[in-house]
């Protein structure tokens, strides 16, 4: 994974000074999901990226309160086939 620099406002880093991981947990999650919902990135690669797995990617969203409704239907279909995949054969 690549490295990046950027400026984090004085009051965030005060809030979380003494666990910084909260901070880079926060930048890496809030990143793929907004690729997530760009379009960018399937639930499988997201889940992938953060180490949390599909299972892992859908139940972060949805502690944002964000759906999956919103997909379009030829991605709602990727994410059916993926989910299937990785479910196996009834």
């Amino acid at each position: 994974m690549s490295m990046i620099s950027i400026a984090i406002p004085d009051l965030i880093l005060q809030t979380h000074r003494h666990n910084l991981e909260a901070i880079q947990t926060g930048l890496q999650h809030g990143l793929v999901i907004w690729e997530y919902l760009n379009g960018q990135l399937s639930l499988t690669e997201a889940g992938q990226l953060l180490g949390i797995g599909y299972r892992g990617f859908l139940e972060l969203l949805w502690s944002k309160g964000i759906s999956i409704d919103g997909l379009s239907q030829a991605n709602l279909e990727l994410q059916v086939s993926q989910l299937r995949e990785l479910l196996g054969p009834p």
